[in-house]
């Protein structure tokens, strides 16, 4: 049993608060490592693809030390971008284009190689928070995330993604995602710490 009266029960709280804190954020102190290389993430097409298949994004979920998770928008709340096929064209869809959810997760198209993207955009107004954005191969975008809900202070993950393919009937995506796994941070160069 547990003596939270024992001055080194407090102590040990006071560090566990602490280390959380800590691994938000390297402006609280710790640098977590940016992954050495992207993840290869697949979509199917919101609209007309199978119910049990992932049609959407989670980016924040690639905060600290873990990496960003596909999910579906109809299974849960925690997702930042969905694919879909709009009007006949493939789009990426920020959680704004849906009645309701709040104005939060970013995209925009980057002019550059995807390898050649260093940092992305801090600002929310450089990105679309409620238009689709056409998905095509090839293509480089920058990504910040909705607020992560798990922190009392406000915390956004950073990406880059190219897309790799767009193939079928429903339509499909292939991407790759480098994020930053640090609160804030927009700095997508590969497998180093600030």
């Amino acid at each position: 049993m547990v003596n939270y009266d024992h001055p080194r029960s407090h102590i040990a709280l006071l560090l566990t608060v602490a280390l959380g804190l800590v691994a938000c954020s390297d402006e609280l102190g710790r640098d977590i490592p940016r992954p050495s290389s992207p993840i290869e993430v697949a979509l199917i097409d919101l609209v007309d693809g199978p119910l049990d298949r992932a049609n959407a994004l989670n980016l924040v979920a690639g905060r600290g030390f873990s990496a960003p998770r596909v999910t579906r928008v109809d299974n849960t709340n925690e997702w930042d971008y969905a694919f879909a096929v709009v009007d006949g064209e493939p789009a990426w869809l920020p959680r704004g284009f849906f009645d309701g959810i709040e104005l939060s997760a970013g995209i925009r198209v980057m002019q550059m190689d995807f390898e050649d993207v260093e940092l992305v955009p801090p600002d929310e107004e450089s990105y679309e928070l409620e238009q689709p954005l056409p998905a095509t191969v090839g293509t480089t975008y920058a990504l910040r995330s909705r607020t992560d809900p798990a922190l009392s202070l406000p915390c956004h993950v950073f990406a880059k993604m190219v897309v790799d393919s767009i193939v079928g009937d429903p339509a499909r995506v292939w991407f790759r995602v480098l994020w930053n796994p640090n609160c804030d941070n927009n700095n997508v160069t590969p497998g180093v710490t600030d």
